[in-house]
């Protein structure tokens, strides 16, 4: 039974990291072409999308954070806590 706990929980971390690095990199993108965009319509739905992605990166960091608390000696989940905190630098409009 714990052998496969542990795996749902490291298939559960690994597919939240990938999640955030996906968000990670979609928001520097994002963040890229909102700076070079000269159409107003464009821009406008940029924007909308950076804000869906600061939700999921919210609730991603929602999950890891009561995750580390009911297994605080779990390095998987303090992992990532850590990349869903430092992913809050490419939310920025």
């Amino acid at each position: 039974m714990n052998k496969y706990l542990c795996s749902y929980s490291e298939s559960l971390v690994l597919s939240l990291c990938k999640e955030i690095e996906y968000i990670k990199n979609r928001s520097k993108n994002i963040n890229y072409s909102l700076k070079t965009c000269q159409n107003k319509i464009l821009s406008y739905r940029l924007k909308k999308e950076l804000k869906k992605l600061n939700k999921n990166r919210l609730k991603i960091l929602t999950i890891s954070e009561s995750m580390l608390i009911k297994n605080y000696n779990d390095l998987s989940f303090e992992f990532l806590l850590e990349i869903t905190r430092r992913s809050n630098s490419f939310q920025q409009i």
